[in-house]
């Protein structure tokens, strides 16, 4: 039986299995997206490269060629970003690296008490939840 190259998807029933990239090569094409065009790439691109998942520019380098550039993190600061919540994270993270002996595991009972409160929730591993974070 032969061994598949890392960065090379074999067919699975139908879907492609999910590799490891060889020279950072993600496929896309051309979408309608609302009354304009876009361009769609591959999901594995975004969660191997999230830097890619803001605002990015694209510069004609030559026929054929573009060039995609994501714009720094400073420049993305949206007005939708919640300050509550980044000054939370960012007290959070402070707290647990001032702390860390601080942080335990939960507990069994409190896991189980976790699991009967969702139980009668469907879920799938594999539903899309779009691109928008939830919380």
């Amino acid at each position: 039986m032969a061994r598949a190259k890392a960065g090379v998807s074999k067919k699975k029933r139908g879907r492609v299995a999910v590799t490891v990239r060889e020279g950072g090569v993600y496929h896309g094409k051309q979408a309608k997206t609302g009354n304009s065009l876009g361009l769609r790439f591959e999901r594995a691109l975004f969660h191997s490269h999230p830097e890619f998942s803001g605002e990015v520019k694209a510069h004609i380098i030559g026929p054929g060629r573009m060039l995609v550039v994501a714009e720094p993190e400073s420049k993305r600061k949206s007005a939708e970003e919640d300050s509550v919540l980044s000054s939370f994270m960012s007290f959070l993270a402070a707290d647990m690296q001032r702390s860390p002996e601080q942080i335990v595991p939960l507990q069994a009972g409190v896991m189980g008490r976790i699991g009967k409160l969702v139980s009668d929730v469907n879920t799938s591993p594999k539903e899309d939840l779009g691109d928008e974070a939830l919380i």
